[in-house]
């Protein structure tokens, strides 16, 4: 096993003990749907409670609503494309299993929305890192596209989570359901967060006349490496030279001061950076 395939689970078994956490420990005791096969089980163990005394277990309702799925998916896609689901799937099963009877909801909806879709959304992330998913609605609006190719399949997700999301406000009222949707922004946020990476860093983009000048500055007072274009108006401008850099959140108003200094009427352009790939760029 070589250490990309020992990262990999790593991710899986941490993505899928936080979701397990968010889903089983703060959204399920608040009865929070949130959409996906696990609101289902949200909503299913609520039904067999109130009606037969006793909860159904969300890591059953996960496998048992999944294995049909994975079974089309194996005779309509091969083993190869559904293998990784169905052992993320089944992990992730394992996980809530393990932390079914904990909890930490104490009767707060706002807490409890707010950590499970942080929870949800930083293991999901990790779980999606690693090029995993772990089945349910992804999976079904996956192998419904080639039978209806539209709407497409995050369309197709979306309706799938807003009709389970709307049935769980039916069933356990308005104020849940404004809560559980909090809990699914709050975990898009966080998904997002986790699969572009959480530190921001700043490009600048810099056009003036004086563009080697600002780059030895910047690359004596900051320690940057800067790239230097040529460019060139359309209106008979003559020709400039672009600068382009980046910064830490920390150096940008430093950046600013320096290029502000050398050149009063240079043009700044600076936008957010999520990741940047290459061990050359070194950021403070």
């Amino acid at each position: 096993m070589n250490g990309m395939k020992i990262e990999d689970w790593v991710l899986r078994i941490c993505g899928t003990a936080a979701m397990a956490v968010g889903f089983q420990c703060f959204l399920e005791p608040a009865h929070l749907v949130a959409g996906g096969v696990t609101g289902i089980g949200i909503m299913l163990s609520a039904f067999t409670t109130a009606r037969y005394g006793f909860p159904t277990p969300l890591w059953l309702v996960n496998v048992g609503l999944n294995f049909p799925l994975f079974l089309a998916a194996w005779r309509m896609r091969g083993g190869r494309f559904v293998g990784k689901t169905i052992l993320t799937s089944l992990l992730f099963s394992l996980m809530l299993f393990l932390v079914q009877g904990v909890t930490f909801y104490s009767g707060d909806l706002i807490l409890s929305s707010v950590y499970g879709g942080v929870l949800v959304g930083i293991g999901l992330g990790l779980v999606l890192r690693c090029g995993a998913t772990t089945g349910g609605v992804d999976l079904a609006a996956s192998l419904l596209q080639k039978a209806w190719p539209r709407p497409s399949i995050s369309k197709k997700i979306f309706i799938m989570d807003a009709i389970i999301i709307l049935s769980g406000m039916l069933m356990f009222g308005g104020i849940n359901g404004l809560y559980a949707i909090l809990s699914v922004f709050i975990s898009e946020r966080c998904t997002k967060w986790v699969l572009e990476g959480g530190d921001i860093v700043r490009g600048a983009i810099v056009i003036s006349d004086k563009a080697y000048e600002i780059g030895e500055a910047l690359n004596f007072r900051l320690e940057r490496d800067v790239a230097v274009f040529g460019g060139k108006g359309t209106l008979g401008e003559p020709k400039k030279e672009i600068l382009f850099c980046i910064f830490s959140q920390k150096e940008i108003q430093g950046a600013k001061s320096i290029i502000m200094n050398i050149d009063r009427g240079a043009i700044l352009l600076v936008t957010d950076i999520r990741e940047v790939l290459g061990e050359g760029i070194m950021l403070k």
